[in-house]
C-alpha cells in the first residue's frame, strides 16, 4: 500500500471505526541496514486517527525475525499530516537544490 492509500484510509469519514491498524512499509534498509525498516501506520485512540512513521529493527535474538519499532520516528494527526503532506513538493524542490549545488546523486 503507498502512503497515499494510507493516507486515504486515515480520512475516513467521522464516525467510522478504525478496527484494526493499518500498516504500510516505507522503505527497507539494504546491506548493513538490512534489518531496518520505515513504517507507517495509521489508528484509532480515542476517537482520533493518528499516522505514525517510524523506524523499526529485527533484533538479533528474535525468533519470529519481526520487526520492532522504535522511539525514532513521529506521530500525527490527520490535520497535521496533511500539512506536512502540503508541504512534500516543497521539500522535494530544495532536495532537488541541495543535491544541484552539492553535486549529489
Amino acid at each position: 500500500m503507498s502512503l497515499s492509500a494510507m493516507c486515504f484510509r486515515a480520512l475516513r469519514p467521522a464516525g467510522i471505526q478504525l478496527r484494526s491498524v493499518s500498516l504500510v512499509d516505507i522503505h527497507q534498509g539494504t546491506g548493513e541496514r538490512s534489518g531496518q525498516l520505515i513504517r507507517g501506520q495509521v489508528s484509532e485512540f480515542k476517537g482520533q486517527v493518528y499516522i505514525d512513521v517510524r523506524r523499526c529493527f529485527i533484533p538479533e535474538d528474535s525468533p519470529t525475525k519481526e520487526f520492532i519499532p522504535t522511539k525514532k520516528g513521529i506521530s500525527l494527526n490527520v490535520d497535521q499530516f496533511e500539512a506536512v503532506a502540503a508541504a512534500i513538493p516543497q521539500i522535494r524542490e530544495m532536495i532537488a537544490d541541495e543535491k544541484r549545488e552539492n553535486g549529489l546523486h
